[in-house]
């Protein structure tokens, strides 16, 4: 008999007797230089520290993932993002839990990005405000950063008394040139900067909102539909698609054909739940500039999972929250960060397998 049968042997051996003895195991065996741990204390210990770290950490209302309190007590921040073309790519939207896209002058977006418990190095290009897009920050009781406004934006920011950060007035955002971007679509921010403004300014730094209702434990759609490739279409410069990766069960975002990356870490942005619904839409003035019907009540889409479910919307003033319902029932989303397409009547939608 050989020593490598020897040494299976006594492991062997051992571990029937770990297993079996009623006393507290607590057995090292040295074999070649190589180290076999049997202590099934040490694992209960191990096991312990990551329920207790576990247990110290709260539910996001944003998200639905679980962080350490103090970052959950944040007050989210709101930071409306340029998604021009020579604005490409985007910095820090990955970290977001939860991103808005929708639509500025034709024939671009814009996202609204919510910030709350990560910390991204950096964050823009930073852009200006419309109404719409301040009624959607209200929802979460947030600071609102944005880059200046339209004139029906200025007198929102007075009359709702938004804890406004303008990058026109402040020196915690700053023209960032080593991207090879040129103004206005070079401004930048980080989390650490808003804040500071944010306490120069007396605003609040805890806040006031619902947030979102999520399951448990991940949970697929009791749905037919399927929905692995999904394509929006705001017109013939615009289109935004996600393929459903199954391995991971999550989206893989593309924009304009491309890949739609993040600029801070060059990694692909994905989304765990997607929701789109659909808006009024009409253009007031010459500069295109738009009136969305955010607030009113409608139809849409909620997709996780590679499915995909008929959902209906409603918003009954400029502070009130957006609730989107499943049937009768409030809806509930998977734990995970979510991308929300706000549409107009008239974008197209393809679900596709």
């Amino acid at each position: 008999m050989n020593k490598k049968h020897i040494a299976l042997i006594l492991v062997s051996s051992m571990i029937i007797f770990a297993s079996c003895s009623n006393k507290e195991a607590n057995n090292t065996i040295i074999i070649d230089d190589n180290t076999i741990i049997l202590d099934e204390e040490k694992q209960k210990d191990d096991l312990s520290v990551v329920e207790e770290d576990d247990i110290n950490k709260v539910k996001s209302k944003l998200d639905g993932l679980k962080y350490k309190e103090e970052s959950v007590n944040n007050r989210p921040i709101v930071v409306s993002i340029d998604n021009h073309p020579k604005a490409r790519w985007q910095a820090g939207i990955s970290e977001a839990e939860i991103v808005y896209e929708i639509e500025a002058e034709s024939p671009y977006t814009r996202y609204l990005a919510v910030f709350q418990a990560k910390e991204p190095k950096l964050i823009g290009p930073v852009r200006s405000a419309r109404p719409y897009m301040i009624f959607l920050a209200l929802e979460y009781d947030s600071l609102f950063a944005h880059v200046g406004g339209s004139e029906d934006a200025f007198a929102k920011l007075k009359a709702l008394s938004v804890a406004d950060i303008d990058g026109l007035y402040t020196s915690n955002m700053w023209r960032y040139n080593k991207t090879n971007k040129y103004a206005p679509h070079n401004v930048y921010t980080d989390i650490a900067s808003l804040r500071k403004d944010a306490d120069h300014k007396g605003y609040r730094s805890d806040a006031e909102y619902t947030g979102f209702k999520f399951n448990d434990d991940d949970t697929d759609l009791k749905s037919d539909e399927l929905a692995n490739n999904i394509k929006l279409t705001y017109n013939d410069f615009n289109t935004t698609e996600y393929k459903y990766d199954e391995e991971n069960k999550i989206y893989i975002r593309y924009k304009d054909g491309e890949k739609h990356i993040d600029e801070n870490n060059s990694e692909q942005i994905t989304a765990k739940n997607i929701i789109i619904y659909k808006v009024d839409k009409k253009v007031l003035d010459n500069e295109g500039r738009l009136y969305l019907g955010v607030i009113g009540q409608g139809t849409g889409y909620y997709i996780t999972n590679g499915k995909v479910i008929d959902i209906t919307w409603k918003k009954t003033s400029e502070k009130s929250e957006t609730v989107f319902y499943n049937g009768n029932e409030e809806l509930n989303l998977n734990p995970g960060n979510i991308w929300i397409q706000v549409v107009n009547k008239s974008t197209t939608i393809q679900f596709t397998n």
